[in-house]
């Protein structure tokens, strides 16, 4: 081998080196990409960069630099973003990215990314792949019932996505007011909870380090408000449609019954009845029900004699008659006046010629004459 192609060839890996020394200088450094943290606390995100000293002969510095999570077009600063400015921190100095957001929202929960802009037309770079953030949403899981006769022992589970293992302390709260009764385990994450079947009991948990923020309530159904549509009597061949709606958490389930039937006629919340019969009135039942307990109400089904045909009929002849009852009472004025113009026609000529009658008559001058 010559000494220029030897030559040639140590300026190639140079020039190799160099570029792969130069793409490596680019870097975003997350210490935790993946971060876990309970709503209406602080979350903190550790990061720094790197970035070459000098690019083709110009001395690199940084114009900007920010945390993003907006995917779509051109990531916008998270301090420009109205869901976030006001409770975003940046901790900057040589190098360092950290990022601090306070008053966690559920809503928070994504993938955020550092991204440094410099004053080299082409030294922009995003961090990948960033750092996702869950927001811990805590729920409380019936896991199993056991039914009684007039009560059901109920197991829960105050499960967090945070803590699939359950290796966190838990509390629970019974209308609002802790219990440590009935625990089930060293962490307090599962609760045996004995409910009635008309129980007004609402339970929740939270994590025993952040009491403040505690999970939705749990209760059973309450009384179930029913209601039918059309409102008022019901005429045989037409429809009507019950309705039952009750608060629950979890969700109540329906089913319908009719006083003195065993088999149900409906588990649906709205109930129909099409083509009902004088058979189909009476008293029916609306059921709400879920794993906690169960509430009923009742409403009354008046079903009238008659069709809806027969209604049509009576609605139409009424309108009829009302019809014929003004036309004939219009004709009537119409002939009673018509039949009082020309007497009156008459009477004007019959006065007008006796006022000529009794006009001054023409006599002869010697009647006028008095005789002596």
């Amino acid at each position: 081998m010559s000494l220029t192609a030897a030559l040639r060839g140590f300026v190639v890996f140079l020039c190799w080196f160099s570029v792969v020394k130069n793409q490596t200088d680019w870097k975003v450094i997350y210490y935790q990409t993946e971060i876990c943290e309970d709503k209406g606390l602080t979350v903190f995100l550790p990061c720094s960069y790197n970035y070459p000293k000098m690019m083709n002969g110009v001395n690199i510095t940084v114009e900007k630099s920010f945390w993003f999570i907006r995917t779509e077009g051109e990531p916008v600063d998270l301090k420009e973003d109205p869901e976030y400015k006001d409770r975003v921190t940046y901790i900057r100095s040589t190098k360092i990215c950290h990022l601090i957001l306070s008053g966690l929202r559920e809503s928070d929960s994504a993938v955020y990314k550092f991204m440094f802009i410099t004053n080299h037309q082409t030294g922009r770079y995003i961090g990948e792949p960033g750092v996702r953030l869950t927001v811990r949403d805590l729920q409380v899981l019936v896991v199993s019932t056991s039914v009684q006769q007039e009560d059901s022992d109920v197991l829960l589970k105050c499960f967090n996505t945070c803590d699939p293992d359950g290796l966190n302390k838990y509390v629970w709260f019974k209308n609002g007011e802790e219990t440590r009764s009935k625990i089930q385990s060293e962490t307090s994450q599962t609760f045996l909870y004995r409910s009635w079947i008309s129980s007004t009991d609402r339970i929740s948990c939270s994590l025993r380090h952040s009491e403040m923020e505690k999970s939705p309530e749990i209760y059973a159904p309450q009384t179930p408000t029913v209601s039918l549509d059309p409102p008022t009597e019901i005429l045989e061949g037409s429809s009507v449609t019950l309705t039952c709606s009750s608060d629950a958490n979890p969700a109540a389930n329906y089913t319908w019954f009719k006083e003195n039937k065993d088999s149900p006629k409906s588990e649906e919340q709205m109930f129909t009845i099409s083509d009902i019969t004088a058979e189909d009135g009476g008293l029916y039942i609306c059921v709400a029900q879920n794993k906690l307990g169960q509430q009923n109400s009742t409403v009354q089904v008046s079903v009238g004699s008659g069709s809806v045909l027969m209604l049509v009929i009576r609605l139409i002849i009424s309108a009829l008659l009302t019809l014929i009852f003004w036309v004939v009472l219009f004709l009537k004025i119409f002939r009673r006046r018509s039949s009082e113009e020309p007497s009156v026609i008459r009477s004007q000529d019959e006065d007008d010629q006796r006022l000529e009658g009794d006009g001054p008559t023409s006599r002869h001058p010697a009647e006028d004459e008095t005789e002596f």
